[in-house]
């Protein structure tokens, strides 16, 4: 990776004390640093613009069945000023709303976020999750695999087996490439499933 430095930008980053101040960013080995001592160092000129930490999203439903029944349910969103051409350096993107993959990475992007999460990844819909990640660009991205509501996860906690909830947890997390547990009412689709919850 090439060695980077940023000029001329104003500079905020909050946790190092850094309020608006006109600063040089040095980046080398994908990493911040005093200084570059590489003479070939890409030279960015940020005059006039803000340098800031990237964003991160850890809630936002980008990715999987439900933004696709979404998309399914809202054929109208595509109206035209949301509608991107392509271009040069991006591809084309519709959608208001629910925006399409490629649309969604570059409005991340231009509002300053790197990061995001799929907050509610299906386990039997994470390779649909992972190849609209795919087709993301710019951001990074990563999905939370639901367990409140699993089977095996109730029956372990409930017979009070944890180490094959953490095994059976370990598992899933590494056969869905997901990032984090997801816990959303744990128990509460049974109860309405069955009924109980009616009663």
């Amino acid at each position: 990776m090439k060695d980077l430095i940023i000029k001329n930008g104003i500079v905020y980053d909050p946790l190092n004390g850094i309020d608006g101040e006109k600063k040089e960013i040095n980046i080398k080995d994908g990493k911040i640093v005093e200084e570059t001592s590489s003479s070939d160092a890409k030279v960015i000129d940020a005059s006039g613009m803000i340098v800031m930490p990237g964003g991160v999203d850890i809630h936002s439903h980008i990715a999987g069945p439900k933004v696709n029944s979404g998309r399914s349910m809202r054929p109208e969103d595509k109206v035209p000023e949301c509608n991107l051409k392509k271009t040069k350096t991006t591809r084309s993107g519709t959608g208001f709303s629910v925006p399409s993959t490629y649309l969604t990475g570059y409005l991340y992007a231009k509002l300053g976020y790197t990061t995001v999460f799929e907050p509610a990844m299906p386990l039997l819909e994470a390779r649909h999750t992972h190849e609209e990640f795919l087709e993301m660009p710019i951001i990074d991205k990563g999905a939370f695999p639901l367990f409140g509501n699993n089977w095996f996860v109730m029956e372990y906690v409930k017979s009070n087996e944890i180490e094959k909830l953490a095994g059976y947890i370990q598992w899933i997390l590494k056969a869905t490439k997901g990032y984090a547990v997801k816990l959303v009412n744990p128990g509460g689709v049974e109860n309405w499933a069955w009924g109980i919850g009616n009663s």
